[in-house]
């Protein structure tokens, strides 16, 4: 399997043009759109071989495609731009012409609150938060953002009036600046946080856990064929079975890999998160 060309279109947007494509010619390759957890680069090293892997399960060209933020990213979604996508629950329940059939496993889908090692922290309280910085990567981020606002929401700290949040765009962005001590705090979540080099892990530690939420999905459009789609199901599922895909999950940080997806899984997020509004817990 051999990668093809790279290029940056409009609006510094990475594809990767993934497969043999001289043995897939006439054949319209496949965008794989990944959420900007990361940096472009970051998250083409982390990607390129599953894509890979998939382009030859798929026998189609696979273009791996990214943006460079959140809202950049769903307004192409939102014009079909990607023919698959890996973003989070909260985002796709935003998208209409998709649905889901495979979702990450054994990854607790949290929110993590993270400080630096040297800060010192006492009891999450109104008062002990009051005006401190916090780093998100983006409003729309689930685990980092929604889920971390709404934990927070529930011991009586509204965080867009009673603290100084401030979005950074990427997850590297966010655990560097608490690392080095730019932000009080940061939001964000475990599959992110396992992907920075130790010397930066070494620096942050976690001081809240949110309860889990609905873990990634991968999502198709609407008019994929059912071959195309149950051949990427199989390819997905079956990583764990060869040597060769457990190497692709290790590199992801996915050990335990993807399972099928239930459409139905991801129903009720929006009426689960209230973020910044409502009453709050006595």
């Amino acid at each position: 399997m051999r990668t093809g060309r790279l290029f940056w279109a409009r609006g510094a947007v990475l594809g990767i043009l993934v497969g043999p494509v001289g043995a897939f010619a006439g054949t319209q390759p496949v965008r794989f759109g990944v959420l900007p957890l990361q940096s472009p680069v970051a998250l083409a090293r982390l990607f390129i071989p599953l894509c890979a892997r998939l382009a030859k399960a798929l026998h189609r060209p696979i273009v791996f495609a990214t943006a460079p933020d959140f809202h950049r990213f769903m307004a192409r979604a939102k014009r079909g731009r990607y023919d698959i996508l890996f973003l989070n629950p909260y985002l796709y329940r935003q998208l209409h012409g998709y649905r889901a059939v495979a979702r990450i496993k054994g990854v607790p889908f949290v929110g993590l609150l993270i400080t630096s090692q040297g800060r010192p922290i006492g009891p999450l309280t109104r008062q002990s938060l009051a005006g401190r910085t916090i780093a998100f990567p983006d409003p729309d981020a689930f685990a980092a953002t929604l889920m971390v606002k709404e934990y927070l929401r529930e011991d009586g700290v509204i965080v867009d009036t009673e603290m100084r949040p401030v979005y950074l765009r990427s997850q590297d962005s966010v655990i560097l600046a608490v690392a080095r001590g730019l932000v009080d705090f940061g939001g964000t979540w475990p599959w992110s946080l396992d992907q920075e080099p130790p010397a930066i892990r070494a620096e942050v530690r976690i001081v809240a856990r949110t309860p889990p939420g609905p873990e990634m999905p991968i999502v198709v459009r609407d008019d994929m064929p059912p071959a195309m789609v149950k051949a990427l199901q199989k390819a997905l599922t079956g990583l764990t079975h060869s040597t060769a895909g457990r190497a692709i999950l290790r590199r992801l940080r996915l050990p335990a890999g993807f399972a099928i997806a239930n459409p139905g899984e991801y129903a009720n997020i929006p009426r689960v998160l209230n973020c910044c509004a409502g009453p709050l817990k006595p």
